[in-house]
């Protein structure tokens, strides 16, 4: 019977065939599952069984201690892996491998003239070792893949090849892992700080579409779940009447500018609701838009009540001011009868310069109403607008005379005014009445608040013994009057040739 000899090249085909599987389905592996340390725990395994060796470990490489660390491992005695440190110097095997680049077969660690045989190996009695990178140059090297053996066999170029096969895809599915958590925890960080907005933060697609709401968003919008909406356009989530303004938001978006519109949207319930809202462009690829809408309900609210209560408020100063004229136009009538109906000439003549000068307070006040001001008025426009008032009220003394104004620009409170206006009054009817020519009527403010009043015609001028304060002259004691204790103080300038006279004011001391 012939003898049948075994091929020692079967025994070796079949053994890198199996090694080629073992790789396979360790890619195939790595495609199903995440979790890294599962993934270099499978490694670890496949390795070993690969070279039929007992011990396998994966040394990752920890650059601020500049160590490995074994990450995982088969084999291995209790609190190895996860905790055993080894250095990385080219001393050590897997050091070499790693900081080289080459892969390392030290078949005889006892005797060993390269490498020190490191401290973990030789407590569990380890003869020989292989190493190999797991990354390379196109990908940041991670650490080391080795497999150990207690047996005194030897690894060769084969299993190098083999190992080396199992590192790059281990690399590979290393790199697919870190991504896909990069991925994970940066759409985590997005959702977090899209919750952590009070607004309504909605992440469209740049034709508009809605891809993501934050939860206060969905809450604001009182839609219990995103997937209602979810793949809708954004303007099916406003009323027909505000599409205008959200396709123009987003325009202005893609164009790099930040769209911005305030509108009224109700919410998926019915509940009426204003908001502000503002949309803008990310920088990623494809293009996104992100709208930020903040519930303005109760500014609108608030807005349109003060709104109705400032109209209020106007009808109600407007009704004042009515009632004020009347009354005023009530005593004017009231003396003007007396007046008619008095016995004697000068008892007429005091009645009408009464009723003449109610007239007056009445017009100062009818002009102060129409300026609008509740607080300040501006001098120079009062002061023509009254002027205008007089020439009507005073034509049968007027004549063909003229009046003039030159009024510096300046702001006074609206309470000292009316003292402005009384004292403009009588010192322009007083130069109707007894001056010549053209009336002169100047307004200068100063910086220290204080300002000159000064009404002057082309009369001969006062006598040299007239004295404002001593004249029995009715409109002569109410300038002097009003100005006396109220900062301010009447003047004659005799300088001009002609009759001049001066108020002296002060800013805020005409209460």
């Amino acid at each position: 019977m012939p003898q049948i000899v075994s091929d020692p090249s079967t025994g070796e085909l079949r053994l890198r065939l199996r090694q080629v599987e073992l790789v396979v389905g360790f890619g195939r592996f790595s495609l199903r599952h995440d979790d890294i340390q599962m993934i270099l725990d499978q490694a670890c395994a496949i390795a070993a069984d690969g070279l039929g060796a007992r011990f396998a470990k994966v040394l990752e490489y920890l650059p601020a201690e500049k160590e490995f660390l074994v990450r995982a491992g088969i084999g291995w005695n209790e609190g190895v892996v996860g905790h055993a440190r080894l250095g990385s110097d080219l001393a050590s095997p897997a050091g070499f491998a790693f900081r080289t680049g080459e892969a390392v077969i030290a078949n005889h660690l006892g005797s060993e003239s390269r490498f020190r045989t490191p401290a973990l190996l030789a407590e569990h009695g380890i003869h020989r070792a292989i190493n190999v990178l797991i990354g390379d140059g196109s990908r940041p090297r991670f650490g080391v893949l080795e497999v150990d053996s207690s047996d005194r066999g030897d690894f060769t170029r084969h299993d190098i090849t083999f190992l080396d096969a199992l590192a790059n895809t281990l690399a590979d599915s290393l790199e697919k892992a870190k991504r896909l958590d990069v991925a994970v925890r940066g759409e985590a960080f997005a959702r977090g700080v899209l919750d952590a907005s009070p607004d309504c933060v909605q992440v469209l697609s740049a034709g508009g579409v809605l891809e993501m709401m934050n939860s206060n968003g969905l809450d604001l919008l009182e839609i219990e779940d995103f997937a209602q909406v979810q793949g809708r356009p954004w303007e099916a989530l406003w009323p027909a009447e505000e599409a205008d303004k959200l396709r123009s938001a987003m325009a202005q978006a893609l164009q790099d500018r930040q769209g911005r519109f305030q509108a009224f949207c109700p919410t998926a319930k019915g509940a009426p609701k204003w908001w502000d809202v503002v949309v803008a462009a990310t920088n990623g690829s494809p293009t996104q838009l992100v709208s930020i809408s903040r519930d303005i309900t109760e500014l609108v609210s608030t807005a349109a009540a003060k709104d109705d209560l400032l109209r209020e408020k106007d009808l109600l100063i407007q009704e004042v001011h009515h009632r004020v004229k009347n009354s005023l136009q009530m005593v004017q009538n009231l003396l003007s009868l007396q007046a008619r109906a008095a016995g004697d000439d000068a008892t007429a003549d005091v009645l009408n310069q009464s009723a003449a000068r109610v007239n007056t307070i009445a017009a100062i006040h009818d002009r102060l109403y129409r300026s609008r001001s509740a607080l300040h008025v501006e001098i120079a426009p009062y002061l023509q607008g009254l002027i205008e008032d007089l020439q009507d009220a005073l034509a049968s003394n007027a004549a063909d005379r003229r009046m003039h104004l030159s009024a510096d620009m300046a702001v006074w409170p609206a309470s000292d005014v009316p003292t402005i206006g009384l004292v403009l009054t009588e010192l322009v009817t007083n130069a109707l009445k007894y001056g010549q020519g053209l009336v002169t009527i100047t307004f200068r403010q100063y910086p220290d608040t204080s300002a000159t009043l000064t009404v002057e015609d082309e009369g001969d001028g006062v006598p040299a013994d007239f004295d404002p304060v001593k004249s029995r002259g009715l409109g002569m004691r109410i300038v002097t009057g009003l100005l006396r204790g109220r900062g301010g103080r009447f003047e004659v300038d005799r300088s001009k040739g002609h009759t001049c006279f001066r108020a002296v004011l002060t800013q805020g001391s005409m209460d």
